[in-house]
């Protein structure tokens, strides 16, 4: 059965080498654009449908034109806890994170919070990361797991945990404004950020196409320090894909 579907991160669906997707250049949660906006959502289900039409595959990733419309919404969002860099990020990046949770503790205790995915404490997940970005040791984290998944699951628990508190303060603001507040104002974003340097550097191609697409969003790239070009192993076609 022909299939097509939408995509918020080209990366990643160039990677899966589906055969029909369109992207769309829109904030991640509203992938058909601004609510309220019946007439151009309507376009961009027909061009994902129109894509069923397309027979010169196998793989097609074709992007829409057009941005969202604007919204009737003029809110300025700024967060209530300040990350100012200080002078312990500089010498210590997990004494830094390490406060910053501190801080966020009271917003993420409002709601509760998501489950993690890893086994690990909040605590012990940043020492994780700290180690793996200093390039110390990390065996003794990751048990039998790969250490490039025990990576990506602590990566994603503490920025959602981190997105989960900061979304319990007072005001409106948009999946994009907090993503930047996320990577650009926190110890936590700069700590990745030196994360995907260092892996960028490894011999291990997974580790580097983990570095370079799933790590640290490509809007955001100007937080890893010295980023350079890896080279990157070609994408399997998933099993079980079919062409039609």
């Amino acid at each position: 059965m022909p299939t097509t579907g939408i995509s918020l991160i080209h990366e990643q669906t160039e990677a899966m080498r589906l055969p029909r997707f369109l992207w769309v250049p829109f904030e991640l949660g509203r992938p058909f654009g601004a609510p309220n906006e019946p007439s151009f959502q309507r376009r961009v289900l027909r061009a994902a449908l129109d894509l069923l039409d397309r027979s010169d595959g196998p793989v097609v990733l074709e992007d829409f034109p057009d941005d969202a419309p604007a919204t009737d919404e003029e809110v300025v969002w700024t967060c209530p806890v300040s990350f100012g860099p200080g002078p312990v990020e500089e010498s210590d990046p997990v004494a830094a994170v390490r406060a910053e949770i501190g801080q966020l503790a009271a917003w993420a205790e409002l709601s509760p919070a998501p489950a993690l995915n890893s086994s690990m404490s909040l605590d012990e997940l940043v020492v994780f990361l700290g180690a793996a970005a200093a390039g110390e040791d990390t065996a003794g984290y990751t048990g039998d797991q790969p250490a490039v998944e025990a990576l990506r699951l602590a990566a994603d628990d503490l920025r959602t945990w981190y997105l989960h508190a900061v979304a319990r303060q007072p005001g409106a603001a948009t999946t994009a404004e907090r993503m930047t507040w996320f990577w650009e104002q926190t110890a936590l974003g700069r700590l990745l950020g030196e994360l995907a340097a260092r892996l960028l550097a490894s011999p291990d191609p997974l580790t580097r196409l983990f570095a370079d697409r799933g790590l640290v969003p490509r809007d955001h790239w100007a937080i890893v320090p010295e980023r350079r070009s890896a080279e990157l192993p070609e994408s399997p076609t998933p099993t079980g894909t079919s062409d039609d």
